[in-house]
């Protein structure tokens, strides 16, 4: 097994076993209140990114950190996006992982596709940077990651190649965009109601 292969199921396997154990945990009424909101709003406004966030999606995502159900809004911030660049360097590990075994057909949208998640990791970490330095910024890297998974999405649909697994990882990421975007408005219209310039600040 090669080391791409090994990683993306360590990573799978993790991601199972994290999301069965957070089952049964209720969310902090924080979580109970950011998912409810995002998915209200994401049923009145449309499909904005290709998806939905539905509450109990949303709860089970962020309750993958055990931090979740202690954190304040500055903190949730940044679970958000942590666990979106995880998740994108999943999806490369899959995708590279997929390379390995596929026809020379698939070939093509596949590496476009890991050029996308390659970009998508580095938007979600440049992101977490400006948790500290400028919300507007982060929110400005998370939304150009829908048009990297746009661009995954046409490659595969246009060389007819049908990959379960990897519509997934659009799906999860699509997810996190919606849920962090979410998080640092919230975040954003806080430090403007309280006069804070810095991150930082209790939540």
């Amino acid at each position: 097994m090669d080391s791409s292969s090994r990683v993306f199921m360590l990573s799978a396997i993790l991601m199972l076993l994290v999301s069965q154990s957070m089952a049964t945990v209720a969310p902090s009424e924080l979580v109970e209140d950011v998912c409810t909101e995002i998915e209200k709003l994401m049923m009145a406004y449309g499909e904005r990114s290709g998806y939905v966030a539905k509450y109990d999606e949303c709860v089970n995502a962020l309750q993958m950190d055990p931090r979740t159900a202690t954190a304040n809004i500055t903190t949730l911030a940044e679970i958000s996006v942590q666990l979106a660049i995880s998740g994108a360097k999943n999806a490369e590990a899959l995708i590279e992982h997929l390379l390995g075994n596929t026809t020379p057909a698939s070939r093509k949208p596949l590496q476009n596709c890991l050029s996308s998640y390659v970009n998508i990791t580095g938007h979600f970490e440049n992101a977490l940077s400006g948790l500290n330095a400028g919300l507007q910024s982060s929110n400005f890297d998370i939304a150009g990651v829908l048009d990297l998974v746009k661009i995954c999405e046409l490659e595969l649909t246009k060389n007819q190649t049908h990959i379960l697994q990897l519509t997934n990882r659009n799906h999860y990421t699509r997810m996190f965009v919606e849920i962090s975007e979410f998080l640092i408005t919230r975040l954003e219209l806080y430090h403007i109601a309280n006069g804070f310039t810095q991150t930082r600040t209790q939540g």
